[in-house]
C-alpha cells in the first residue's frame, strides 16, 4: 500500500473548476460539465460517496450532538449537491429542518426527487443559491447547525462564507466543515494490473492538476469567531469487493482516467482502462481510502 500526500492551503488551490458552488465541480472527480449523461454519472459517484462515507458523516454528527447537547433543530447544507449530507441529516436528527443550497438547478432537482423516496421532504428544502451571493438572505436566522462538505474551497471568498455562516447561526451554534486531507491510498499499489508504480503516478498526475483541493481551515474559522474548533479524522473507503464499492471506483477511476489521459503514459493509460475493467467485472480485490477532515466550530455562547 502507498500513501500519498498533495496538501495545499486556502488561497492557494491549483484548480480550475467555476464556482458553481455545486459538488459538481467536486475535486477528483473531473471538471464540472453540462453534459447530461456526464453529470447523471457525476451525481451517481456522490450518491455513493453518501453509502461509501457515511462513517465520516457519522463522525460528524457525533461531534454535533455532543457540541450542541442535543439535536439540532435548523439546519443549513452549504453546497448540497444531490442532497446526501442534507439527507443524512434529516435521517439522524429526527425533526430537523434542513435547508439546502446550491447553485445546480439539476443538482437540487435530484436532492428533491431523493428527499420525497425517504419521505423527509417536508423536512427538506431547497434553494437555488451562490455561495458567493447573499445566500443568509435565503435561510432563518438562529440555526442550529451550519453544515459545509468538500464545498467551502470552491467559493471566491472562504472568509466571507465563514463570517456569513457565523452570522446566521444562534449563540452555541454549530458549523461543521469537512475536506479532503491529501492523503490517498490504494491497495494493491498496481491497481492488480501487475504494473509497478502505476498508483503512485496516478495519484501524482491529479496532484499536478490540482486534485483532491486541500484546506486547513483551522485559522481561517479561528479567524471568524467561532470557539472552540476541534479537528477531527475520516476516511472514505472503498472496496471492489461490495457492490457499491466496485461502481464507485469504476465511475470514478473512468473520470480520472478521461482527466488524466494526456498526462499519463500510453503503457499506464492501457493498465488503468484494465483495472476499470476488472473493477467493472466483479474480478477486483482494489481497495481505496481517501482521508477526510471534520472541523466543529462552535459560535461563542457568550
Amino acid at each position: 500500500m502507498t500513501t500519498h500526500h498533495a496538501d495545499r492551503t486556502p488561497g492557494h488551490h491549483s484548480h480550475s473548476h467555476s464556482h458553481s458552488h455545486s459538488h459538481s465541480s467536486r475535486p477528483g472527480h473531473g471538471p464540472a460539465s453540462d453534459d447530461a449523461a456526464e453529470l447523471a454519472d457525476l451525481a451517481e459517484i456522490l450518491d455513493l460517496d453518501a453509502v461509501l462515507g457515511a462513517p465520516v458523516l457519522a463522525v460528524a454528527t457525533d461531534a454535533v450532538a455532543a457540541a450542541l447537547g442535543g439535536a439540532p433543530r435548523v439546519a443549513v447544507d452549504l453546497g448540497a449537491g444531490t442532497g446526501t449530507g442534507s439527507l443524512f441529516l434529516a435521517d439522524r436528527f429526527a425533526g430537523v429542518r434542513v435547508h439546502a443550497l446550491d447553485a445546480s438547478a439539476g443538482m437540487l432537482d435530484r436532492l428533491r426527487a431523493s428527499s420525497a423516496a425517504v419521505d423527509v421532504d417536508d423536512r427538506v428544502e431547497a434553494h437555488l443559491v451562490d455561495l458567493d451571493g447573499d445566500w443568509p438572505a435565503v435561510v432563518p436566522r438562529g440555526v442550529d447547525l451550519a453544515w459545509a462538505a468538500l464545498s467551502l474551497h470552491h467559493v471566491t471568498d472562504a472568509a466571507q462564507v465563514l463570517r456569513q455562516a457565523f452570522g446566521v447561526l444562534r449563540p452555541g451554534g454549530v458549523l461543521v466543515v469537512t475536506e479532503f486531507t491529501g492523503t490517498t491510498t490504494f491497495t494493491p499499489d498496481d491497481l492488480g494490473t501487475g504494473v509497478e508504480g502505476l498508483d503512485a503516478r496516478l495519484v501524482g498526475a491529479l496532484a499536478a492538476r490540482g486534485y483532491p483541493v486541500t484546506a486547513d481551515w483551522t485559522a481561517a474559522l479561528g479567524e471568524a469567531g467561532f470557539a472552540p474548533v476541534e479537528r477531527h479524522e475520516s476516511a472514505l473507503v472503498a472496496s471492489a469487493a461490495t457492490a457499491e464499492g466496485a461502481r464507485y471506483l469504476a465511475l470514478h477511476l473512468a473520470r480520472n482516467r478521461d482527466l488524466l489521459e494526456g498526462d499519463l503514459s500510453d503503457d499506464d493509460v492501457a493498465a488503468l482502462d484494465s483495472a476499470i475493467a476488472a473493477v467493472a467485472a466483479g474480478a477486483s480485490d482494489l481497495h481505496h481510502e481517501s482521508g477526510r477532515a471534520i472541523w466543529i466550530a462552535v459560535r461563542p455562547a457568550g
